[in-house]
């Protein structure tokens, strides 16, 4: 009898629910737009919130519809994995109620907490301890924004939870959490790979160190079953095992097979994340979380936007190529597509800095455009915002090739992998060929195999594998193409050195 599994992905965009089978075919999924419905309007600079509760109600009508759709027996799910993004925060009162909005990763409201930290000389303990590089979004400097300036709301903080893990709660009843999320949120002591309360008294927030959830080492580990209360909700069966899961860009990592040497996984969809693995700790890295086997780590350089640019530009600048997509009776990003393939890029052509959202390059950096004149039309415009993304994510590979790692190929997920036009501009940019997963699921599929592990529907990583990631043909940069990426990544280096001090000026005003 086929047994199946589930992967849920809830992101600050959309939250969907996936079933697959055991060979990685995807049976049924749900998604809802979180956008639409959790987002949370802005109290403050800096503030990106969302309800709490609502982030519930999206997610288990997601499931109740998938398995609806899927056609399947509650019964024959073996298993269920739950990814998120990785810090932001979410707090429960003890007795497991919302008390405050949660905070998404891309929250810089504790910006004049990171500069505290900075000030005092905290800010590189901190760094030492968790062997990464702080922001504003991360846990730590958030609950110390709520202890200065919310302490109603601080002193009544019963359970701290990444947004994954309040999920795995509304489903088992257990405050949990795996050691690759938290790790990487920054609230573990990586030499040890546990809590720390020196950690926490660097932060300002010793208070929170009995908040924690119960650690789980391995993403595959079961933390419990879905409740009898979760089961009503969701249409699931109680009882259904629930593995620990783990970031969302681990997720995708797994989803996409992407464990081999020498394979960077790019990830293009809200935030810019590149990343890879090996036995070391690599300086002034984004984050060097837990990775899926011990004594490695996920290396990680990374900023809070890539394909969330695209999505920008086109809510604010897309009515041209909707009215085309209208008249012509077309795709609306087939036009998109088409006019960025004929383009014909030169130097001349505009140059877009991609930092549409925190964190970035610099903790007052904003996306534009430069390089516009006449002649400029609408094609390049779409041409420039592509190439934008691909050289920050060229910033970070570079990054973690000049660290000494490996890198041969790069394994593509998120936005920018479903277009074959975009796909080559990151191959060309990169000059290194680059593979596409033949899921759009990548992170869902990630969590439905550590569930399948965990449940005893896959061996190990190797045999969920083998049997479930499907791979495209990749995609070969044009050596042709080498010498212009080449300059007009160089260019676009230049623009952002001269930004950098205009950002350096801009908090004074």
């Amino acid at each position: 009898m086929t047994k199946y599994l589930i992967g849920i992905d809830a992101g600050n965009t959309s939250s969907k629910a996936v079933i697959f089978d055991d060979t990685g075919k995807v049976v049924a999924a749900a998604a809802t737009k979180s956008s639409e419905r959790m987002h949370l309007a802005p109290r403050g600079r800096g503030f990106e919130e969302f309800d709490v509760d609502e982030l519930w109600h999206i997610v288990s009508q997601c499931i109740k519809q998938a398995i609806e759709d899927a056609g399947i027996a509650p019964e024959d799910i073996a298993g269920i994995g739950v990814t998120s993004f990785g810090n932001g925060v979410v707090f429960l009162d003890e007795k497991g109620w919302s008390i405050a909005p949660g905070c998404f990763s891309q929250d810089y409201r504790a910006n004049d907490i990171l500069a505290l930290y900075q000030k005092d000389g905290t800010y590189d303990k901190i760094n030492r301890i968790v062997h990464g590089t702080l922001f504003a979004g991360e846990p730590g400097p958030i609950l110390r924004w709520y202890k200065e300036h919310e302490r109603a709301v601080y002193d009544r903080i019963g359970s701290v939870l990444m947004f994954k893990d309040y999920l795995m709660y509304r489903l088992s009843g257990v405050f949990a959490t795996d050691l690759n999320i938290i790790g990487g949120s920054f609230l573990i002591d990586m030499d040890t790979m546990e809590y720390s309360r020196e950690l926490l008294d660097l932060y300002g927030i010793p208070e929170m160190f009995d908040k924690l959830p119960a650690l789980h080492t391995s993403p595959e580990q079961i933390v419990g079953t879905v409740t009898a209360e979760a089961a009503r909700q969701t249409g699931l069966k109680e009882g259904t095992p629930i593995a620990a899961g783990m970031m969302d860009i681990l997720a995708s990592l797994v989803g996409a097979g992407a464990t081999g040497d020498g394979v960077i996984t790019s990830i293009a969809g809200s935030w810019c994340i590149n990343e890879t693995h090996s036995t070391r700790v690599i300086p002034n890295a984004s984050s060097n979380m837990p990775y899926i086997h011990k004594n490695e780590y996920l290396n990680c350089s990374y900023t809070g936007a890539s394909a969330t640019n695209y999505e920008w530009f086109n809510h604010v600048l897309g009515d041209k190529a909707r009215l085309a997509a209208v008249y012509e009776q077309r795709g609306y990003y087939d036009v998109l597509n088409e006019w960025i393939r004929a383009a014909e890029p030169n130097m001349d052509t505009p140059y877009f800095q991609p930092f549409i959202a925190s964190p970035s390059i610099h903790v007052n950096a904003r996306a534009g455009f430069t390089n516009i004149n006449t002649h400029t039309s609408y094609g390049d415009l779409c041409y420039a915002v592509v190439e934008g993304i691909a050289f920050i994510h060229k910033f970070h590979i570079d990054f973690l090739i000049r660290a000494g790692l490996p890198a041969t190929l790069i394994r593509l997920t998120g936005g920018m992998a479903k277009s074959p036009v975009w796909t080559q501009i990151f191959a060309d940019t990169m000059q290194l060929p680059v593979e596409i997963v033949a899921s759009d699921e990548t992170g869902a599929h990630g969590v439905a195999i550590v569930a399948g592990i965990g449940a005893g529907v896959y061996e190990s990583y190797e045999d969920a594998f083998a049997r479930s990631v499907k791979l495209k043909a990749p995609v070969l940069p044009n050596p042709e193409k080498a010498a212009f990426y080449r300059d007009r990544y160089a260019q676009w280096q230049r623009l952002n050195e001269h930004l950098l001090r205009y950002w350096d000026g801009a908090g004074d005003g």
